[in-house]
């Protein structure tokens, strides 16, 4: 397992003994292992999931940064356990057990900040996208949306990090068609 990034307010909160999030351990599939990884504490956990034989994972793929487990709180026993994070809280990036609608809305985030669309594309690449999340569209009706969502989209599809998006959207057929 790599290193694992603490955000400055979280180690700040250890020192000083207040409030801050823990770590979790999740695995690619989403089962949790733990939620109480602390800052700068030893990272003990299982290399394969128990539950399906996935990797574990502790921290963002994209920036590093540890998974939010649960929140600790001086002086407060919690009984209940943390839903695990479907993005993170250091970069906004989908975790690998992300729906298809979650990816879907990181997409959406990723477009909004990318200045070299227009804002009336922009309403409209939205519309194709919310199209893209019926599970029940034809594979024609998806490449024509996805095809709209390129035209529109310009430059902003070219960057790394919405290319990884869409890697995990576009099936590899429709990809090769629209060369995504």
């Amino acid at each position: 397992m790599s290193e694992i990034k603490w955000p400055a307010a979280e180690q700040e909160g250890a020192r000083r003994g207040g409030s801050f999030y823990l770590g979790a351990a999740v695995c690619k599939r989403g089962h949790v292992e733990t939620v109480d990884l602390e800052p700068g504490g030893p990272v003990t956990v299982s290399d394969a999931c128990p539950s399906c034989g996935a990797r574990m994972l502790t921290a963002c793929r994209s920036c590093g940064v540890r998974i939010r487990g649960d929140q600790f709180v001086p002086g407060v026993v919690s009984f209940s356990t943390p839903r695990r994070p479907s993005f993170c809280d250091g970069c906004g990036a989908a975790m690998p057990w992300a729906t298809r609608q979650e990816r879907i809305h990181e997409l959406e985030n990723l477009l909004d900040e990318a200045e070299e669309i227009d804002e009336a594309d922009l309403v409209v690449i939205q519309d194709h996208l919310e199209r893209l999340r019926e599970s029940s569209l034809s594979e024609r009706d998806e490449k024509a949306a996805w095809s709209e969502v390129k035209r529109r989209s310009g430059d902003a599809l070219r960057s790394e990090r919405v290319s990884n998006v869409l890697e995990g959207l576009v099936t590899a057929a429709i990809r090769a068609q629209l060369n995504l």
